[in-house]
């Protein structure tokens, strides 16, 4: 359980997961998709009936092997 005392559920979709936590009349909810080897994470804020309000978006493509930690960290492209 995260510090605070908020739970949060993870819900498996089709392509991935999303979850979220509610705090007074603010719900976070994240959601990740995994597709064409891609993950995709976004994140949304909603103030009471109102609408989503993005405020996060990743998007990580994996590149290759590495031997991290051993071999050091992962050289940029």
């Amino acid at each position: 359980m995260p510090r605070g005392g908020t739970e949060a559920s993870l819900v498996p979709t089709a392509s991935g997961y999303s979850w979220e936590i509610a705090s007074g009349p603010v719900t976070i909810r994240y959601t990740a998709t995994f597709q064409d080897g891609v993950w995709t994470e976004t994140g949304v804020r909603v103030v009471g009936a109102g609408s989503p309000t993005p405020f996060f978006r990743m998007e990580l493509k994996r590149i290759g092997d590495s031997s991290w930690p051993e071999g050091g960290g992962v050289k940029p492209l």
